[in-house]
């Protein structure tokens, strides 16, 4: 009797469970291995930073279902160690090998931690899984005052969060306006004005250079001699892709795994691929840009994608289109596409006063992207619009 195939995925994620849903759908009948490195079955991420840290939603609310049918061996609070491409085999933290014949890579990433004195201490935190979020929750409920490193876009929905529930709240970034990298000045000096009408306070232009405290953090110390009073801290100024234990393999790393346009990795021979947010790969709808997106709609695309490139007879480029969203206070934003602060902006619904809007962003060859705030209904229009204008760029 032949045996059976072996499709092993790292990373029991949205696209690792995503790339397992579609091998089946598509008639894949080999055996699945999904490898984890939390205990945890694959959860959706988004809520961890929104109505999970109000107690709105629980926990327990945030775990995708999983069909009875998906026939998959689950390895949890084992994560990849090591990989052997020669060899095909893939070495698991407790000493366990797993061989395969397809190898679909979608570990994600981690929190970055500045080596700032006193990050050790008590009541500060990271923002990326199910147990930060459980601790960040806990410390919310109890604590007074917050300071935020980072004014990003999880900076700043949580810092809302934390604002509902009455605690003292300072974000402090290096940058001059928060969330400045995505969606240039004006809008992010809009959004500062949001949250400080809303009690917020910004040291920007700032750099944090110790964490005061005994067994716990009581102060943050900034560059200019400032002490910010803090019982809790949270650290949000990025992220770094998950290879370190890829280190040794012969695959390509740079600011993620390196792939072809169909998500396949290089020096892979075809038989392994990367996912979500580790896979770094050159969008043709963006003149071939080597591009990592840490967003939810491309984790639950690029699984189904690259799992897919691998069984394929031919293989498509993988060209999608980038999108995000996030909810702070009773403000929706809404991104399509690949806007950047140096393209030339233009509101085309609404206004900025209102601050109910549209905004386009376009370079010479036409429209790169949109920022929509709370206008939802437009969105689906643009969509189209930004998924032909994609496809038409990936041609050239």
């Amino acid at each position: 009797m032949q045996e059976r195939e072996h499709f092993v995925i790292v990373g029991a994620s949205l696209a690792g469970l995503r790339g397992a849903e579609a091998l089946r759908a598509a008639g894949y009948e080999g055996q699945i291995s999904i490898v984890g490195a939390e205990t945890k079955l694959p959860y959706n991420r988004p809520p961890l930073s929104k109505k999970i840290l109000t107690g709105e939603q629980a926990l327990d609310d945030v775990f995708f279902p999983i069909a009875e049918d998906l026939d998959v061996s689950w390895h949890l609070g084992q994560p990849a160690s090591a990989l052997n491409i020669g060899e095909r085999q893939l070495t698991l933290r407790d000493g366990q090998t797993l061989s395969y014949d397809k190898l679909l890579i979608a570990t994600g990433v981690s929190p970055v931690v500045p080596p700032i004195p006193g990050h050790q201490l008590g009541g500060i935190h990271v923002l990326r899984n199910f147990e930060d979020a459980e601790r960040l929750q806990q410390d919310l409920q109890n604590r007074k005052s917050l300071v935020i490193l980072g004014a990003g876009f999880i900076g700043c929905e949580v810092a809302a969060i934390a604002r509902r529930m009455g605690l003292e709240v300072t974000i402090v970034d290096r940058l001059s306006w928060p969330m400045n990298r995505v969606m240039g000045e004006d809008i992010a000096r809009l959004f500062r004005d949001i949250h400080e009408e809303q009690g917020v306070a910004f040291r920007m232009e700032r750099q944090v250079m110790s964490f005061r405290g005994e067994d716990a953090v009581n102060a943050v110390i900034l560059d200019d001699g400032e002490v910010l009073a803090a019982d809790m801290v949270l650290i949000g100024v990025g992220s770094a892709p998950a290879t370190a234990w890829l280190e040794a393999s012969g695959l390509v790393l740079n600011n993620g795994l390196l792939c072809d346009s169909a998500c396949l990795a290089v020096n892979g021979d075809g038989r392994i691929a990367a996912a979500g947010d580790v896979a770094a790969w050159p969008h043709l709808g963006f003149d071939g840009e080597v591009m990592r997106m840490e967003h939810w709609t491309n984790a639950f695309e690029q699984g189904a994608a690259a799992a897919l490139a691998l069984i394929a007879d031919t293989r498509e480029p993988y060209i999608p289109l980038p999108s995000f969203w996030s909810d702070q206070y009773n403000y929706k934003i809404q991104s399509l596409g690949r806007p950047r602060a140096t393209d030339t902006m233009t509101v085309s619904a609404g206004s900025l006063e209102s601050r109910k809007f549209i905004v386009e962003y376009s370079d010479a060859d036409g429209l790169t992207g949109i920022i929509s705030v709370n206008m939802p209904a437009r969105i689906a229009a643009y969509r189209k619009q930004l998924e032909a204008a994609i496809v038409e760029r990936a041609k050239k």
